[in-house]
């Protein structure tokens, strides 16, 4: 994605030029080793090939995290940031990156949800793409530093502005290691530094963006006691209606077994629509006569399971790499069941369809996908992965090298998505969006870039993209992006 003079657009400067072309050069390999390791680990592999393969994906993602840090506090360096005003909703914007870092979450065995702490929740006017990049490394960083446990965002609307709480069960930060927590090349100790690896730039670019944007952040800790970092903004509220389109409920819904974040962001969520939440005492061995679902974590005993899907609708909550076992926990009496990090529109939709004693669709629906896609993307390796990926899923998929090749492409096959590099040969993404867009494509299109940043996340909704999503996006990120975008989900532009 060059312009005429050999510039890469948005870059003014030789040094952000650099910046952008040495950002993609070296972001495009390590994308391709990681998404082929993705698929590499999906097939038959004996135990000590798993091994193998799981340690190059470990690392390869270590890699680009302090690649994206670099590159990132470099960037803040050598350009001058402007500041963009949007209207956006807290609520969504911190699901959105709860959705992007529950892969890793999961994958460490922990639990990461999002609480509003107002309900419904207000509209702010400000940097959506800057407070989204703060707000990814604060929780990136929780997860990074938190061996068990849970990552819960608290999103807090305050008289002068709003503030995001993200609170971690980790190991906890001495009072000596807060003082130089956010200086550049510095980690809380050097134990951390050499368990962990880093070079301490992520909550350094943390403050440098909160400073710019008149916010201030800090942390709440002490050793064994986990850490609170609260970062706040001082901002004006639009006159916007709340971007909510949940029906309000009645009755009582009973939470059981569920994990700590997520139970305590579901408590807050199910009050916001009317309903009431009532913590299940296990021991008791029987639900209160109020509840009329109950909401069941997945990993309780088959036993408990059966007990509580006997006495009420009952829907399992599980991980989205748990989803083979939903025939087990349709046997033990579930009715359906909810995919963590949680959505506040599946929710309401699963416990109405749960009362009524309907179904929800079977698991090779929810799987599987149907229609064309078409994959824009000049890197063989990146289209191989993107392609075989999306075919596993069902997905008829067709391959564009150029921005011209997808314009032609969509008017010739009608795809119902299409996933756009933005840096291509002859015609970039950017480009080919307005085109497509202006020739009335309406089906959704996805920005795909190895370099995200507030400044190209901007650009790419101002083509035309309905999303963006960041490289590498390993076979099961493919998937769910695909699934998401071709059922009436992704379209909906209020879905919370």
């Amino acid at each position: 994605m060059t312009s005429s003079s050999g510039t890469p657009p948005g870059a003014n400067t030789p040094e952000q030029a650099f910046l952008a072309t040495a950002s993609h050069e070296i972001r495009t390999p390590l994308n391709g080793i990681l998404g082929t390791v993705s698929l590499l680990l999906e097939t038959e592999l004996s135990p000590a090939q798993r091994e193998y393969a799981e340690t190059i994906r470990l690392s390869g993602a270590r890699l680009l995290d302090l690649l994206n840090n670099v590159l990132d506090y470099a960037r803040l360096d050598a350009s001058a940031v402007e500041i963009e005003t949007e209207s956006f909703c807290p609520l969504r914007l911190a699901r959105e990156v709860a959705e992007l870092l529950s892969p890793r979450a999961h994958a460490a065995g922990l639990d990461l949800a999002v609480r509003g702490l107002e309900w419904p929740m207000p509209i702010f006017e400000g940097d959506a793409g800057r407070i989204r990049q703060i707000l990814f490394n604060l929780v990136g960083n929780a997860l990074k530093f938190t061996s068990r446990g849970s990552v819960l965002v608290d999103v807090e609307p305050l008289v002068s502005g709003l503030a995001f709480h993200v609170r971690d069960t980790g190991a906890g930060i001495s009072e000596a290691d807060q003082v130089r927590l956010f200086e550049a090349f510095r980690q809380s100790s050097t134990a951390d530094a050499y368990r962990e690896g880093g070079v301490g730039l992520g909550l350094a670019i943390v403050k440098r963006l909160a400073d710019l944007l008149g916010g201030k952040v800090n942390v709440a800790s002490s050793p064994g006691e986990g850490a609170t970092f609260t970062f706040e903004l001082p901002l004006k509220r639009a006159a916007l209606p709340p971007l909510h389109d949940l029906a309000r409920l009645d009755g009582c819904v009973g939470l059981a077994g569920l994990p700590p974040a997520t139970a305590l962001s579901l408590a807050a969520a199910l009050e916001g629509m009317g309903l009431a939440a009532h913590q299940i005492d296990l021991s008791a061995g029987t639900l209160p006569s109020e509840i009329d679902v109950v909401l069941i974590g997945a990993d309780l005993p088959e036993a408990i399971v059966a007990s509580l899907a006997r006495q009420a609708p009952a829907l399992v909550v599980l991980r989205p790499e748990d989803r083979g076992a939903i025939a087990r926990f349709r046997e033990l009496g579930c009715q359906g069941w909810l995919v963590r990090p949680l959505r506040l529109a599946s929710v309401a939709e699963r416990i109405l369809l749960a009362r009524a004693g309907r179904l929800t669709a079977d698991e090779s629906e929810l799987t599987t996908g149907e229609g064309r896609v078409l994959i824009a993307d000049d890197n063989p390796v990146n289209a191989l992965i993107a392609r075989r990926a999306l075919e596993s899923a069902g997905f008829n998929v067709t391959v564009a090298a150029t921005g011209s090749e997808a314009l032609e492409a969509a008017a010739r096959m009608e795809p119902c998505l299409v996933l756009m590099d933005l840096r291509m040969p002859v015609m970039d993404g950017f480009e080919a969006m307005r085109r497509l867009r202006a020739a009335g494509f309406e089906a959704p299109v996805i920005a795909v870039s190895a370099e995200i940043n507030p400044d190209i996340e901007r650009r790419a909704r101002e083509a035309g993209a309905s999303g963006v999503a960041a490289k590498p996006l390993d076979a099961e990120a493919l998937r769910s992006l695909a699934l998401h975008w071709t059922r009436g989900a992704g379209k909906q532009a209020g879905a919370a």
